[in-house]
């Protein structure tokens, strides 16, 4: 069925009257290379068919204002694209005197302190706390437009950090992408749907590895219940693994959820999949010794390949900026995140 609809979007032709257009557009855009100029060419192309469809001035105008959201969100990154961030989640109803908050700042003035970025979803309450702690210039707020409940808090510099959005998914899109780590204090159902959000991505494979803390204040008793529900209830049924255990941790001080930040990136720098083939790049290679563990311990998740050091891919040549990592590739069904998990931590913990 995916394969007939692919097919039919392909069929879907504009007609002779596009190639003038498409050369039109290519020239007011610039020189680009040929896999970019296909992906623009893509993009005005489905602009197009949209408004030829007439799908009504609703449809267009949603579809207008989430690719402008797009845009100007792209562009607000771009500066700090190989900056680290920690995305920030928790209530909205926090106030400034709870332990909750000053949890919350004091974990944001320490990982600026470490070099890291945060980012919030730029409302009060552990929002609020994250870009206080983080100040203007390590903070990002991406701010959602709600007719009572939310509107941006002070901490954030409104011209280089603030990001105003009206469509939720797209908020969503981009405190996910920007990731580097997610940090989830107490919260409502926003919360909830952005911790369980993150953690699914996360178990399919959606989006790349990145470490999860769940943080709160000791005795709190919050998201030590929740996990609490994860293991006897949801693993005991069967309906997460016993690997996706490994997907989070929960944390009850500023300094052991960093560290757990900082072991994540000890060696491990990102994963780009290509086909059947993982490339995990890595700050400095693994000893022949290391490497022998890896496989004999992950004998069972490794059963289509062993795990060897590599060059980067010939796929990976468009990211110039970490072309002289060395790789560690190996080919993989692409099933059980969760052990993924446990062999990037395994990485982490054999370097030298």
């Amino acid at each position: 069925m995916k394969s007939k609809i692919n097919d039919k979007m392909k069929q879907d032709s504009l007609g002779p009257e596009w190639n003038k257009l498409e050369d039109s557009l290519h020239e007011m855009v610039g020189e680009q290379t040929p896999l970019r100029k296909k992906i623009i060419s893509d993009i005005f192309k489905a602009t197009i068919k949209l408004a030829k469809e007439n799908p009504g001035s609703l449809n267009l105008k949603i579809s207008a204002t989430a690719l402008k959201e797009l845009r100007f969100s792209f562009k607000m990154f771009r500066p700090h694209r190989q900056s680290p961030k920690i995305t920030m989640f928790g209530s909205a109803r926090i106030d400034s005197a709870d332990p909750l908050y000053i949890l919350a700042k004091d974990f944001a003035q320490k990982a600026v302190k470490r070099k890291y970025m945060v980012i919030t979803g730029g409302g009060p309450g552990i929002m609020a706390a994250g870009n206080e702690g983080a100040t203007a210039k390590g903070g990002f707020g991406l701010n959602i437009k709600l007719p009572f409940e939310q509107s941006a808090n002070s901490f954030i510099d409104p011209d280089k950090g603030l990001i105003n959005y009206k469509y939720f998914f797209t908020r969503k899109l981009f405190l996910v992408k920007e990731a580097w780590a997610f940090a989830f204090f107490p919260g409502g159902f926003g919360t909830f749907d952005e911790a369980f959000e993150a953690l699914t991505l996360l178990q399919t494979g959606k989006t790349n590895p990145v470490p999860v803390v769940f943080l709160e204040t000791k005795d709190y008793g919050y998201w030590s219940k929740v996990v609490n529900f994860l293991n006897t209830v949801m693993l005991k049924k069967g309906l997460i693994s016993t690997s996706d255990r490994h997907l989070y941790k929960v944390c009850h001080t500023a300094e052991e959820a960093l560290d757990h930040f900082d072991l994540f990136y000890k060696n491990y720098h990102s994963t780009r999949y290509v086909g059947d083939k993982v490339s995990i790049r890595i700050k400095k290679p693994l000893t022949e010794k290391a490497l022998e563990k890896i496989n004999h311990e992950f004998a069972d998740f490794l059963k289509a390949g062993k795990l060897c050091l590599s060059s980067p891919l010939p796929e990976e040549e468009n990211e110039p900026e970490i072309m002289e990592l060395p790789r560690l590739v190996f080919k993989w069904t692409k099933k059980d995140f969760g052990m993924l998990r446990c062999l990037i931590d395994f990485i982490n913990e054999n370097t030298v």
